[in-house]
């Protein structure tokens, strides 16, 4: 049975206009006490606050992560806190589950009320939904700590880098530059020699899918290269590519004269049979002729139990070849088949390869492209600075998720920054790096440093 709201007992506390004084004599029987009347008015500030509260926090929608406050006037189990999941679900006593992903607190505190009234707990439930504690947002890159951050409404950019510990060159932010700039040149000499293999690998594959004995190394060894180094790095690729196709010729001449053998097998096979199927015709039609010569009393009995003999055998005969068309048939399909794999496979092998050290080649010249700016930026900073000494050489995005989608937004100091958002902070390549100082390698050429 539905339990009564307060607000029904202030609603049959308090007469309205038009029933008049007809239901005056029943408001001590209604109210009971004035104690009922002071509960009344609390219910009703209640709702006020639950409303006012609600369009505070009207635009924000919950997601996972957010801890939030649910009151239920008049509940013994409430209010409590409660953290959204990973499904995008509240638990609550006598509910369970609630959906809240993509809700406001307006839309969750009706959902609750359905809930309430569909279960029938309460006929009229005055719940309050608020943010106990929001969802944290994240910033990483180039600032002095990265890391996971409470979340509050109307926090921007610029405060979140300022939370962060602000902008810097790289995360210690305490080394000396001139020891950063020599630790970051040496990881970009490893990078460099790294991309060099993986491009020479590259050239190997391509010409290794292509069945070529030989291939074309790369024309733009880095510097950091010696010359007998490359020998061997191209010496090795080209062992690889002779052994793999000398292998792979190997299955596939083998697989090749298994193909052309069953194939001829099932030839012989298929002649053979054609051969006993005439033989076993022009055996009938002796039957045949020596049965109607019996008839008339020309052969013995004798020579007809022969001939049919003779004709039975040469039937069993053909039955067998048969089975032995239907086996060499067979056989020629699997020496097929494994033929056709060993290509496929190989072709497969090769798309898989050459794809992987694809990938692997972009993400080390991505690495490069990273150490070079870092590097750079550390030359011409060198320390932490504000946003006007950067002149716009800093480059901030924000990876933020709806309910729809998850985009990236270009961003700067003032961009509002919302709950959940993943702030990456970077240096932006088109404000003066990879200058004509900067080596092909994307070494600071000599002279450079201390100018």
């Amino acid at each position: 049975m539905y339990r009564r709201s307060v607000l029904q007992v202030v609603s049959m506390s308090f007469p309205r206009k038009d029933q008049g004084p007809r239901l005056r004599p029943n408001l001590d029987l209604a109210v009971g006490s004035l104690p009922s009347i002071i509960c009344g008015l609390l219910a009703m500030a209640f709702v006020l606050l639950a409303t006012t509260d609600a369009s505070r926090a009207d635009g924000y929608a919950f997601d996972t992560g957010d801890v939030l406050r649910i009151s239920v006037f008049g509940e013994a189990a409430y209010p409590l806190e409660v953290v959204v999941d990973d499904r995008g679900s509240i638990s609550l006593p006598l509910l369970g589950d609630i959906q809240a992903r993509g809700l406001n607190s307006v839309a969750l505190s009706q959902a609750i009320q359905g809930a309430f009234q569909r279960q029938k707990l309460i006929l009229e439930p005055f719940v309050q939904v608020a943010v106990g504690q929001y969802r944290p947002f994240f910033i990483s890159g180039t600032v002095a700590h990265p890391g996971s951050y409470p979340f509050q409404p109307g926090l921007t950019v610029r405060q979140a880098l300022s939370i962060a510990g602000g902008f810097r060159a790289t995360i210690t932010g305490n080394t000396e530059p001139a020891l950063q700039i020599a630790d970051l040149r040496s990881a970009r000499s490893n990078l460099a020699i790294e991309e060099y293999r993986l491009k020479v690998r590259l050239a190997r594959l391509q010409a290794e899918s292509r069945q070529d004995k030989t291939f074309v190394a790369p024309p733009d060894p880095p510097v950091e290269f010696a010359g007998r180094l490359i020998a061997d790095i191209v010496a090795s690729e080209q062992a690889q590519l002779d052994a793999h196709l000398a292998a792979y010729r190997d299955d596939i001449s083998y697989l090749e004269a298994s193909t052309v053998r069953a194939k001829k097998e099932a030839d012989m096979v298929a002649t053979t049979r054609k051969e006993r199927e005439k033989t076993a015709d022009l055996q009938l039609e002796e039957l045949q002729s020596a049965r109607a010569l019996r008839e008339k009393g020309l052969v013995t009995n004798t020579n007809v139990m022969n001939a049919e003999r003779a004709h039975t055998s040469y039937r069993a005969e053909l039955a067998q070849t048969e089975f032995q068309q239907v086996q060499a048939q067979q056989e020629l399909l699997n020496a097929e088949s494994e033929l056709r794999k060993k290509h496929q496979s190989y072709d497969m092998d090769l798309l898989a390869q050459t794809q992987d050290t694809e990938v692997e080649l972009g993400k080390t010249q991505s690495q490069i492209r990273y150490v070079a700016d870092k590097l750079l930026f550390i030359f011409t900073y060198g320390e932490q600075r504000t946003f006007d000494d950067l002149q716009g050489s800093v480059k901030i995005s924000i990876f933020r998720r709806d309910q729809k989608a998850a985009h990236d937004i270009v961003a700067d100091e003032n961009t509002e920054v919302k709950a959940g958002d993943v702030i990456e902070v970077s240096v932006a390549a088109n404000k003066g790096f990879y200058a004509p100082e900067i080596s092909a390698t994307g070494a600071i050429a000599p002279g450079v440093v201390g100018q």
